[in-house]
């Protein structure tokens, strides 16, 4: 539910803002990489504080996505502007620039401008999110809790099915 409540804030795919969760953290909660990378999305603290998230709440999940959507959005937009894209839906855009935004949400907003010299880790974290979006992974499920609210259906006419 968190993941499509911020992809709508952002207007983002979901999908890929839990591909980046399955290869960030694999949906452990609490991660904290060797770097200090916090949460769900693995956000350093200085990103989060950038993006209006306070460093101390990024171990919960709802802060944590919230601070990684905003990332992945500040990162698509700066690439629009750039490329000149503006109209262009995010998912809408060329797999080239997605890749470059994965690339530069693992090692850094510089990769969105590079052509080539990736780092190998940053080579393979964007197959591995590429491998992950395409994949029954980023399926997205409701949750029992959501699907307590969807109205009742009529009893009458239900022998006819």
């Amino acid at each position: 539910e968190t993941i499509i409540k911020y992809a709508k804030v952002y207007k983002l795919d979901p999908r890929l803002l839990k591909a980046i969760i399955a290869a960030e953290s694999q949906f452990v909660l609490r991660a904290v990489s060797p770097r200090g990378a916090r949460g769900l999305m693995q956000v350093m603290p200085k990103t989060a504080e950038g993006v209006g998230v306070s460093a101390a709440d990024l171990h919960d999940p709802e802060s944590n996505i919230q601070a990684g959507a905003a990332y992945v959005a500040f990162l698509f937009q700066a690439a629009w502007k750039k490329y000149k894209l503006k109209g262009v839906r995010f998912q809408d855009g060329p797999l080239w620039l997605t890749q470059r935004i994965i690339a530069s949400y693992n090692a850094g907003p510089k990769f969105l401008w590079r052509n080539g010299g990736w780092y190998n880790e940053t080579k393979h974290y964007v197959r591995k999110v590429m491998l992950f979006y395409r994949s029954r992974v980023t399926d997205i499920r409701r949750s029992p809790k959501s699907l307590a609210v969807m109205p009742e259906l009529p009893a009458e006419g239900l022998g006819q099915l």
